[in-house]
């Protein structure tokens, strides 16, 4: 608010007040003053919110303005500030460099306005993660306005009154003209946008433009610092690269989704996402109404009223009745992604083979035939190998077993059914559970051995060569083992995982040794595909989808059949669809309803609750299951209700019950239907199940209850259904299909064949059109939005797709005439992720995958040579990657000391340097890598002696740009460096002692300077001596603190590490009178052996020195059987200061 002026309401700068100007340092502080009285009074009462952001804006370089007088600052500002300097005892210059940039007082300031009476009317405000604004109500000369500002300073940056204008600045660093803030005051108090510009007009030039809306008039105006007009358009958008407003309610492409954002009921998870990373505001009208909201993290910061008097600015947005529109590209959380092949460089055979043991899985004559191939291959080229055919779980396992005791088998390959299998779902103990189970009994084997480092696990499978997207598929059975084998890269991180596809008619003598050079490549993407002898990988396309001729079974009165029940994702779809084009559906579930009682349907919570105790006590009465009686009466209440959605929203539905693995019941269900309403014309298949658990856990029950609905189900209806009628086929699936998942072995073998049994469909009949979704998770139904999904996907960054969203997509396929086999919806940053092969652009920078050593590690970009070094870039975001989210020092998110080390790794590895990491030498932190933003940051690993002996080391130096002081770009510096061994590691050989008392449990604080989040909570107790002491950890999965990107490449097991350097810390602390002590430098790092997930860890901690500066520590990790894994000799941690340093 601007000091008010001669005892009136509110003070408005204008020309007529008589304001002369001055610079900041040419005037004194009127002391007395009305203006000065009452900046004090203010800067008092928020003297602790100014403190936070001067300190705020010190750290990120904001101080720079400060230095520079402001040119023709206006009297009446100069003095409220030296007023609020005063009260909030601050230097008066922090406050002229928040006048200067407020949006860096607020740790950032974005903007959307939109004016499209045709779309969405509204406004939305975003500022940094921990922004405290203030928000004034003022009544000036009749007219009230609400000013959206900085605390402390005058006016605001953006604002609305009940003339219906709405201001905001358009934020730039400014040290002359008239104040921004001041400026949006002085149009608030204005009833016209030209009545706006004729007052500031007086005053040009302002520091910057501003932008005003009259949302009565429904135009939209710049203002520019001349003071000129000039019109914009119906959109004005102030949205910085990669900000949250973007990042999280983009409407991917350049801008916000408004309509999403204000959305009652699907914005709901893109409010409360934006909640989490911002502070913000939105209000507006749509549709749907008009409406406002407000989050951050401290929660609602706009008080009701307010919030009212925003919803007020707004028109409301006609609904418009319209004929179903042609196809759109959908905008939201996700994107649209068609599948496509990308060529890869030949192999390049850096794993000899000569005497390893290869174990070769046969199902079927084909498939032994191909084995056999295999086999003498694999002789030629000195390896051992062992073929076994198995045809069910038990030989399975019986075979692993059998070869792991003649010696450790480090490589496994399954041969996959060769020729069209018909009868797969009779057979498929042979053709798939065999090889299922012998996945899980041999990676169980290179756990406890720990050599999962050197183990291949490969699959050959006959699907075209390019996995099945030409439609040309051997046996779907191939799609089981892709999909499999992409979850398994995820899971086993440490194990090179890969499907080699070839055509049906290749020539087995090429096809075994294409597939060995495979096994003897360590760089490339699981899915690898041979077509003509050229070697290509699967890629995700950007784009909506290319609209065919009209599906005449969209015609009113088609029936459709619906699998997956009355609720959930696939009835909302369903529903729509219906209800679009007047179709009758037939919703088929697993459930046999009991008769509900119609007052049920209405229960509130509470009300639910009694019904839930009652119907639990007559079973329990009756000799029953209690839990199965609420839980059969529980699903009918929710089939009764979904159908009841139906009949209100106009759709004629019906409900079925089958068990769809059954094929007489689906047989005998398909032909009543026929009898009864008429011949089915559309297919939309929802049916499914998950239970998620890490693979060795999974059982054949599992495997069979997940198959049965999704993939066998499917066979069953396309076999019954009449071929002639059926003309469209809509499948759903799951990105864990088309992507991997965690803890979805079973799903994702599932969902990726599905996904062929669609493409073999549409090969097998031309006239039927067929589509695969592989859905992203959803908001609000379905399995990713049960609690316990959720919470795990929440913590790997994971945004939920709204319900509409989903919907369009699923009818915007629809109507464009179902064009695409398989179909990808997802967020853009699990495209280019740990399992698949991203596309890159040419140029001198190439992706690490090109280079011929090593695994590309998840956190390079690109990798790119100089004359004499190697330089390896990286993109780490403190929004989305969990080692920073969860890794934070005085609230900001920090680089851990070990991800340094795995940096630096992964850079080796990518140089070409080495192929694996064991052992590095004189890791130092030179200086840390803070975020005080939410802002991504770019790493450069620079790696030197790349090419010198192979005997020798490689130095390796971690670089990023930097900002300091008075300039834009302080150039680079080094923030760590380090020697990486390019040879094995020398043994460790210190035996573990035994430990006379019981651990004493281990509680991470959340009020300490230095905060871990669940990921990095591995130290779970301690036992201390004068010598040292011990230690226990739980390994976690080495992906817990890898997400969203996953784990692939990675050496360095950061979470179980930072747990060991933890307990180092927790010493210094305890016995060394509380010292606060950070990593500093590893004198020698060493990895011999994996630890498995959830195994219980003992490090041995040995206190070598301290002086006044550091401390130093030698440790030892064991595994459960004291196996030593990981050894650090010389941590050195550095005392941490009393004031936090200044993060770069």
């Amino acid at each position: 608010m601007l000091p008010r002026i001669g005892g009136g309401s509110a003070g408005v700068l204008a020309p007529g007040n008589g304001v002369g100007r001055t610079s900041v340092g040419d005037l004194p502080p009127s002391v007395g003053s009305a203006d000065f009285e009452r900046g004090r009074a203010d800067g008092a009462r928020h003297a602790t919110a100014i403190r936070l952001w001067a300190r705020e804006m010190v750290a990120s370089a904001a101080e720079r303005h400060s230095t520079t007088p402001w040119s023709g600052l206006p009297d009446v500002v100069e003095k409220y500030l030296s007023g609020v300097a005063e009260g909030a005892r601050v230097d008066r210059a922090v406050l002229a460099a928040g006048l200067a940039d407020p949006a860096a007082a607020l740790g950032g300031f974005d903007s959307a306005l939109s004016m499209d009476a045709g779309s969405v009317l509204g406004l939305a405000l975003g500022f940094g993660r921990h922004a405290d604004p203030s928000c004034q109500e003022i009544e000036s000369s009749g007219r009230r306005m609400t000013l959206v500002g900085v605390k402390g300073l005058p006016g605001g940056l953006a604002g609305w009154n009940d003339a219906g204008l709405v201001v905001i600045a358009a934020c730039q660093s400014m040290t002359s003209g008239f104040p921004l803030t001041s400026a949006v005051e002085m149009a608030l108090n204005c009833s016209s946008v030209a009545d706006a510009a004729t007052v500031l007009a007086g005053v040009a030039p302002l520091a910057g433009r501003l932008f005003i809306a009259d949302t009565r008039q429904g135009n939209l105006q710049e203002i520019g610092g001349d003071g000129r007009v000039k019109s914009v358009g119906l959109c004005a958008h102030q949205l910085a690269p990669l900000t949250a407003l973007l990042r999280v309610a983009g409407d991917g492409a350049g801008g916000v989704a408004l309509g999403r954002l204000l959305d009652p009921v699907a914005g709901v998870g893109v409010r409360d996402g934006l909640s989490a990373t911002a502070t913000w505001m939105v209000c507006g009208s749509t549709v749907a109404g008009r409406q406002a909201f407000a989050g951050g993290p401290r929660g609602p910061w706009l008080s009701a009223a307010t919030l009212d008097s925003a919803t007020c600015l707004w028109a409301d947005v006609p609904r418009r009745q319209t004929a179903p529109a042609a196809p759109q590209e959908v905008n939201g959380v996700t994107g649209r992604y068609g599948l496509g092949l990308q060529s890869l460089g030949s192999a390049v055979l850096d794993r000899d083979l000569k005497g390893e043991r290869v174990l070769i899985i046969a199902a079927t004559n084909t498939s032994a035939d191909l084995a056999v191939d295999l086999a003498a291959a694999l002789r030629a080229r000195g390896a051992q190998a062992i073929v076994a055919r198995c045809g069910s779980q038990a030989e399975a396992v019986s075979a692993v077993d059998a070869a792991e005791a003649q010696g450790p088998v480090l490589h496994v390959v399954i041969a996959t059914p060769w020729h069209p299998a018909r009868t797969w779902v009779e057979s498929r103990s042979r053709t798939l559970v065999a090889g299922y189970f012998a996945c899980q009994r041999w990676l169980a084997c290179r756990t406890r051995a720990g050599d999962s480092q050197r183990a291949t696990l490969t699959a050959v499978t006959a699907l075209g060569g390019d996995f099945g997207l030409g439609g040309h598929i051997g046996c779907v059975t191939g799609g089981a083992f892709s999909g499999l084998f992409k979850n398994l890269a995820r899971e086993y991180p440490l194990v090179q995982v890969r499907v080699v596809d070839f055509p049906p008619s290749a020539l087995a003598a090429d096809v075994a040794r294409r597939t060995l050079d495979e096994i003897a490549s360590r760089g490339g993407p699981v899915e690898v595909g041979w077509v003509n002898g050229v070697r290509q990988t699967v890629v995700a396309t950007l784009g909506g989808p290319l609209s065919q001729r009209p599906l005449a079974g969209l015609a009113r009165g088609s029936v459709w059949l619906v699998t997956g029940g009355a609720r959930g994702v696939t009835a909302a779809c369903a529903r729509e669809l219906g209800r679009r084009h007047g179709l009758s559906l037939v919703l088929v579930g697993s459930t046999r309803p009991q008769s509900v009682d119609a007052t049920w349907l209405t229960l509130d919570e509470a009300g639910l609750r009694n019904l839930k105790g009652k119907i639990m006590l007559d079973a329990k009465a009756a000799g029953g299951d209690p839990r199965r009686a609420w839980r059969d009466v529980e699903k009918s209440i929710e089939i009764a209700s979904g159908l009841e959605k139906f009949r209100a929203a106009g759709v004629n539905a019906r409900y079925e019950a089958c068990d769809l693995a059954d094929g007489t019941a689906v047989r005998t269900l398909v032909e009543r239907l026929a009898r009864e309403i008429g011949p089915i014309r559309g297919i939309v298949h929802g049916a499914g199940y998950e239970a998620a658990c890490r693979f060795e856990k999974k059982t054949l029950d599992g495997l069979e209850a997940t198959l049965g609905p999704k993939c066998i189900g499917l066979e069953h209806l396309l076999a019954t259904v009449d071929a002639v009628a059926l003309e469209s086929v809509v499948a759903f699936g799951s990105t864990s299909g088309r992507l991997g998942g965690m803890g979805q072995a079973d799903y994702s073998l599932a969902n990726d064949m599905l996904a062929k049994i669609v493409g073999r469909l549409r090969q097998d009949r031309p006239g039927v059109r067929a589509t695969v979704f592989h859905w992203h998770a959803w908001d609000e139904v379905g399995m990713a939005s049960r609690p316990e999904s959720r919470f795990v996907l929440e913590q790997f960054g994971m945004k939920f797709m709204p319900l509409s969203e989903g919907v369009a997509r699923f009818l915007a396929e629809i109507e464009a005439g179902l064009p695409d086999a398989e179909v990808l919806v997802t967020e853009p940053v699990f495209v280019l992720d740990a399992v698949s092969a991203p596309v890159f652009s040419a140029g001198s920078a190439i992706p690490a995958a090109g280079w011929p050593q090593g695994n590309r590690g998840s956190l390079v970009g690109t990798v790119a040579r100089a004359e004499n070094s190697t330089n390896v870039t990286m993109s780490l975001d403190p929004l989305l990657d969990v080692f920073l989210r969860e890794h934070r020092q005085n609230g900001h998110p920090l680089l851990p000391a070990v991800m340094g080390a795995e940096m630096l790794a992964q850079a080796a590895i990518a140089s070409g340097a080495c192929d694996r990491v064991e052992e590095m030498r004189e890791f130092v932190v030179e200086r840390p890598v803070v975020f005080p933003t939410d802002q991504s940051r770019e790493m450069r690993v620079e790696v030197t002696g790349v090419a010198t002996d192979p005997g020798a080391a490689v130095s390796a130096q971690g670089w990023s740009a930097v900002r300091s002081g008075h300039r834009d770009a302080d150039g680079e510096r080094v923030h760590f460096s380090g020697r990486v061994s390019r040879g094995p590691a020398e043994p460790i050989t210190t035996p573990l002692d035994d430990m006379l008392f019981p651990f004493n449990p281990m509680i991470y604080r959340d009020d300490g300077p230095m905060w871990h989040g669940p990921a990095f909570r591995t130290l779970t107790g301690l036992f201390l001596d004068r010598r040292g002491g011990w230690g226990r950890l739980v390994a976690p999965e080495m992906a817990a603190v890898a997400q969203p990107r996953g784990a692939a490449g990675w050496t360095v097991p950061a979470a179980l590490l930072d747990g060991a350097i933890v307990g180092c810390a927790v010493y210094s602390y305890i016995l060394c009178g509380k010292r606060v002590e950070v990593p500093l430098r590893f004198e020698r790092l060493r990895f011999v052996a994996q630890a498995a997930a959830g195994e219980k860890c003992t490090v041995q901690m040995v206190f070598r020195s301290q002086d006044d500066r550091e401390s130093v520590y030698d440790f030892v990790i064991y595994g459960a059987d004291g196996r030593a894994l990981v050894a650090l000799d010389g941590l050195h941690l550095a005392v941490m200061p009393s004031e936090r340093s200044r993060p770069l």
